[in-house]
């Protein structure tokens, strides 16, 4: 680790989301237009528009990855190495926790990062080789990596889509995202653990009977994996594996199933049914109920009314 990583200068602003989650202020012009805040337990996302700016140094507690969305040109310093980055849309940068870093840019700026609790990585090195060696490298704002890029713009959308029950589907592009930084931009090669026939059928089962017991919840990764005893990254490999569809999938179709069982039973309305399955709304219903079934619930329940009334 680097020595500017082990000292913490008076004047350099230290910036730590769990404590505090408006910390990016210290170190910005304005205010983020959209954060999760304290909503997503180890893990932080904002999305920014800012003007010209200097951030002077600071370094972060979380492993920070920032993708900067418009083509602007900013001066970076990490760790006492700088560099001229003239960056294109939609390139990343990865500070790991600790780096001092300083930044700054000349016109209006546009961009979101995500934050780490290092302890996540850790987690996720329980399956791999030497777990206790994890250790991102800094990156300047170079990196094209459409895998970061697609997962970071979903993210975007998620945090822009209020009210949805979407803990299960983030947790599962945190894991991804994890697992990605560690393998193509850690200080050590590792070697991840593979394995072909999925989930045993009785772990498998213990994850279903959860799920079907839960449906009406906002269902987590790491409450799924629990039941089956390994780690949230290795529970959505296996179960995909075993099922051919990851965990939020299978949720969302029988959330579905759920819903058209009710629906069928004609005792309530469409609104009271999307909170009975675990979705945010009816809204929320009706999309994914037309996706997956071809038509809306209101279509699926005419058909039983008049179904009964002949």
């Amino acid at each position: 680790m680097a020595l500017a990583r082990l000292l913490q200068p008076e004047d350099v602003a230290v910036l730590d989301y769990e404590a505090h989650p408006e910390a990016s202020d210290l170190v910005l012009h304005g205010s983020s237009t959209l954060s999760t805040g304290s909503r997503w337990r180890d893990f932080h996302l904002e999305i920014h528009h800012q003007p010209a700016h200097d951030t002077g140094e600071h370094l972060h507690k979380m492993h920070i990855l920032t993708m900067v969305t418009s083509s602007t040109p900013i001066n970076q310093a990490i760790d006492g190495q700088s560099q001229q980055c003239t960056s294109g849309h939609n390139n990343a940068f990865i500070l790991p926790a600790g780096a001092l870093h300083r930044c700054d840019w000349r016109r209006d700026i546009e961009f979101m990062f995500v934050g780490f609790d290092p302890q996540v990585f850790a987690e996720i090195g329980q399956e791999v080789t030497n777990p206790d060696r994890i250790e991102l490298i800094p990156h300047f704002a170079t990196l094209e990596d459409p895998l970061l890029q697609g997962i970071l713009l979903t993210l975007k959308q998620e945090i822009e889509t209020e009210g949805l029950n979407t803990q299960l589907f983030v947790d599962q592009l945190k894991t991804t995202l994890v697992m990605h930084l560690v393998r193509n931009y850690g200080a050590r090669k590792i070697q991840v653990a593979t394995y072909h026939d999925g989930l045993p059928s009785y772990k498998l089962s213990q994850a279903i009977d959860y799920i079907e017991a839960h449906l009406d919840r906002n269902l987590e990764l790491a409450d799924l994996a629990q039941q089956t005893g390994i780690s949230p990254f290795y529970f959505s490999r296996l179960f995909k594996q075993s099922l051919g569809i990851t965990p939020h999938q299978y949720v969302i179709r029988q959330r579905v199933e759920r819903a058209r069982q009710l629906i069928q039973r004609g005792e309530l309305g469409l609104a009271e049914i999307a909170l009975e399955c675990g979705f945010a709304n009816q809204g929320h219903l009706n999309r994914h109920f037309k996706r997956l079934t071809g038509v809306t619930p209101k279509e699926i329940a005419r058909t039983y009314k008049k179904g009964k009334n002949v």
